[in-house]
């Protein structure tokens, strides 16, 4: 299974109501996650709202996510990592701690031990889902690639760390894992008065980020997009490209700026679907 199946797999589903999808979606995810992410791992495995013709999640998944640590979901054979995010309109995204990434890397320090060693990998593509949801509604899934908006995973990285230096000058601060540090005792009362400092890391919701070449309709029910680029298009097997190409999706190239170079445009293929 991949991305490509999985968004031809909405194209087909009739509801999407979390609460009275929830019974076909327990048959085949683990109960990890909230239920927009139970909801978005089913649509990997089958249509969400059918019951049959769905695979287990142990067969797509070898790693179906923890509940403080990315990411919420990896596809099997090294495919993609798959952050799942919620709001409740167009607005921003919050990554909290988590740096942007174009790439999830096997030495990520906020991976779990079981992420690591769920089977033998170094580096997967970065797939954000972001999921528009209100009273248990889903109003619209965005899927879109970390390379189609961020830099490579250095830049963040550099920037995180330059910032956790700058503040080792402070005597009583101790620095540990992916946050700033905590200054320790800060007003010598005695009574463990700790300030942490952690980064939350946001940025633009994607219709945001390319209004210029998505335009939802806001008479539909329900709306997916999905944006990848052209080369990781072809990488997918031929087969699950002409499936989405031959389906109810509706299909279209477009070029945007390229995040490591602002003055080079990649191409891209859109995706998107509607229902009333």
């Amino acid at each position: 299974m991949n991305t490509l199946r999985a968004i031809v797999n909405l194209s087909e589903c009739k509801n999407f109501d979390i609460d009275e999808t929830k019974e076909y979606v327990s048959n085949v995810v683990s109960s990890q996650g909230e239920p927009l992410e139970k909801f978005v791992r089913s649509s990997f495995c089958g249509v969400p709202d059918t019951a049959g013709n769905n695979r287990s999640s142990e067969e797509v998944f070898c790693y179906e996510g923890a509940k403080n640590n990315p990411p919420d979901a990896m596809l099997k054979e090294e495919g993609d990592a798959i952050e799942v995010k919620k709001v409740e309109g167009i607005s921003t995204i919050h990554l909290n701690s988590s740096l942007p990434k174009q790439r999830l890397y096997a030495d990520d320090k906020m991976l779990t031990k079981k992420a690591v060693e769920c089977e033998e990998w170094k580096s997967r593509d970065m797939l954000y889902i972001i999921g528009h949801v209100t009273k248990n509604t889903i109003h619209s899934l965005f899927f879109f690639y970390g390379d189609c908006i961020f830099k490579r995973n250095e830049y963040y990285k550099d920037i995180f760390e330059s910032a956790k230096n700058s503040l080792k000058k402070i005597e009583k601060i101790r620095q540990t894992g992916n946050e700033y540090g905590t200054i320790k005792d800060v007003d010598e009362l005695g009574i463990n008065t700790d300030m942490r400092l952690r980064p939350l890391n946001s940025f633009d919701h994607p219709l945001k980020v390319f209004s210029e070449i998505v335009q939802p309709d806001k008479n539909a029910g329900f709306s997916l997009f999905a944006i990848m680029r052209n080369s990781k298009f072809k990488s997918f097997p031929t087969e699950s490209q002409k499936l989405a190409l031959n389906s109810g999706l509706k299909h279209k190239n477009e070029h945007i700026r390229d995040p490591d170079n602002a003055g080079k445009k990649i191409a891209v293929e859109i995706f998107s679907f509607t229902s009333s």
